[in-house]
C-alpha cells in the first residue's frame, strides 16, 4: 500500500510541475516569444445552391490587429504598420489556405485572442479583371449565377477597401483560452465562408439585382456598395457572421 501511495504522489508531483511550467511561468518566461503563422482560408465549394456557383477569391491584406487578455503577463495588444500591405492573394476553389505572415506572441493562456483584419486595395498587376475595376475593392469574390430563364452571368461580390472583419480566436474544438508555449510554433487559420452566406439569401435578391450590360462588356452583376446595394449589405452581414480563427 506504501508503495502504491508513493506512486500516486509522484505522478501528482509531475503533474503539479507540469502544470507550473505552463500557469506558473515566472516574468521572463511570459515575455518568451512563440511562433505564430498567420493564414487565411476562404471556403467557396459547400454552398448547396445550384443557381450560383463561387469559383475565385482575391483579397488585399492590409493591417492587422491583435489583442490578447492573459491570465498572467499583463495583456497583449498591436497593430502591423498602417500603410503597409501584405499582398494581394488569390485563392481559388478548393485550394486550401494561403500564409499571411507570422507574429511573435508572448507565451502564455489567453483568456482571449481578439483579431481584426482590415482590408487594402487590390493590387492590379495581380489581379485585373475584363469587367470589373479590381482596385477599387479589397476583396472580391466571383461566380456564375444561372437565371431562372437560363442565362448565366458572371457576379462579382466587391467588397470595400475600408471594411474590417473581427474575430475571436478559440482551440481546434472549439473552446477557450488558448494556450501557447514556447519552443513550439502554432498556426492562426482565419476563415471565412462566403457559400454558406449567400446560402441564407433569398434566390429574388439575384433574380432582380441590376445587370451591368455596358457596351463592349460582358453581361455581369456586380455586388457592391455602390450597386445591388441591399444585396451587398446582406451578403456581407452573414459572411462576417461565418467568420472564425482557429489556433493550431
Amino acid at each position: 500500500m506504501a508503495t502504491r501511495l508513493s506512486n500516486i504522489n509522484v505522478v501528482c508531483l509531475s503533474l503539479i510541475l507540469s502544470l507550473s511550467t505552463l500557469f506558473g511561468c515566472d516574468k521572463d518566461e511570459l515575455t518568451h516569444p512563440v511562433k505564430v503563422n498567420f493564414s487565411i482560408n476562404i471556403d467557396q465549394a459547400t454552398s448547396t445552391q445550384s443557381y450560383l456557383t463561387l469559383s475565385k477569391s482575391i483579397f488585399c491584406v492590409g493591417t492587422i490587429s491583435f489583442i490578447g487578455l492573459r491570465q498572467q503577463g499583463g495583456d497583449v495588444h498591436f497593430d502591423t504598420k498602417p500603410g503597409v500591405t501584405h499582398g494581394t492573394i488569390i485563392i481559388n476553389v478548393g485550394q486550401p489556405e494561403k500564409y499571411v505572415t507570422y507574429f511573435d506572441l508572448p507565451q502564455g493562456v489567453y483568456n482571449y485572442m481578439g483579431w481584426d483584419l482590415s482590408l487594402s486595395e487590390i493590387d492590379d498587376d495581380i489581379f485585373e479583371d475584363e469587367n470589373i475595376d479590381s482596385d477599387d475593392f479589397g476583396m472580391v469574390i466571383i461566380g456564375n449565377y444561372t437565371k431562372i430563364n437560363g442565362e448565366v452571368l458572371p457576379i462579382y461580390f466587391a467588397i470595400n477597401p475600408e471594411e474590417k472583419f473581427s474575430c475571436e480566436a478559440t482551440n481546434s474544438d472549439n473552446t477557450t483560452p488558448v494556450s501557447i508555449v514556447k519552443d513550439n510554433t502554432y498556426n492562426m487559420l482565419v476563415e471565412m465562408n462566403p457559400a454558406e452566406a449567400i446560402e441564407g439569401i433569398s434566390r429574388d435578391y439575384f433574380e432582380q439585382a441590376i445587370v451591368e450590360d455596358e457596351e463592349g462588356d460582358v453581361r455581369h452583376i456586380l455586388v457592391s456598395s455602390e450597386s445591388n446595394i441591399s444585396l451587398y449589405q446582406l451578403f456581407l452581414f452573414r459572411m462576417e457572421k461565418t467568420i472564425k480563427a482557429t489556433m493550431l
